[in-house]
C-alpha cells in the first residue's frame, strides 16, 4: 500500500509543474498546480485539526479557514492561507472566460502552501497529546 500523502510533497509536484516546460502541458499546468497546492494546503489543514482540534475538520472550509490563524497564533499567516485557499479554489474551477493562474500567482500560492505546513508541522510536534488551549469559540 501506498504511503499517506504528504502537503510538501503535493507542493513539490506542483511547483515541478509550474517549472516544466513540457508542450504537452500547454494550457493545462497552471490548473493542475493550483488542484495539488489546493490538496496540500487541505491536507495540512485536515491533519492540524485532527491533532489539536479533532473534530474541526468537518466543519466547513470557510470556518476551518477562519479558525487558522488563531490556532497557530499568527494572523497574518492565516490570513494569507485563506486567500490562497480562495485564489487556488478560483483557479480549479475553470469557467468560460477566466485565465488560469500565472506561474508567478503559483509561486505565491505554493510558498504560503509550503509555510503553512511547516507551521501546522511545528504546532503539532509541539503539541502531541497536550490539551487544546483555545476554546472553539474564540475561532
Amino acid at each position: 500500500m501506498a504511503d499517506a500523502p504528504d502537503p510538501h510533497a503535493l507542493v513539490s509536484a506542483a511547483r515541478d509543474l509550474v517549472r516544466a516546460d513540457n508542450p504537452k502541458l500547454a494550457g493545462l499546468w497552471p490548473r493542475a498546480a493550483a488542484l495539488l497546492a489546493r490538496q496540500g494546503l487541505e491536507l495540512a489543514m485536515a491533519r492540524l485539526w485532527q491533532g489539536i482540534a479533532p473534530g474541526l475538520e468537518w466543519t466547513s472550509i470557510r470556518c476551518q479557514l477562519l479558525c487558522v490563524g488563531q490556532m497557530l497564533n499568527d494572523r497574518e499567516l492565516g490570513g494569507r492561507v485563506s486567500a490562497t485557499w480562495n485564489t487556488l479554489s478560483e483557479a480549479c474551477h475553470e469557467r468560460a472566460y477566466s485565465l488560469p493562474p500565472t506561474a508567478a500567482e503559483l509561486r505565491g500560492a505554493l510558498e504560503t502552501v509550503w509555510e503553512f505546513a511547516d507551521a501546522a508541522e511545528r504546532l503539532l510536534s509541539t503539541r502531541r497529546g497536550a490539551p487544546l488551549a483555545l476554546p472553539y469559540a474564540e475561532c
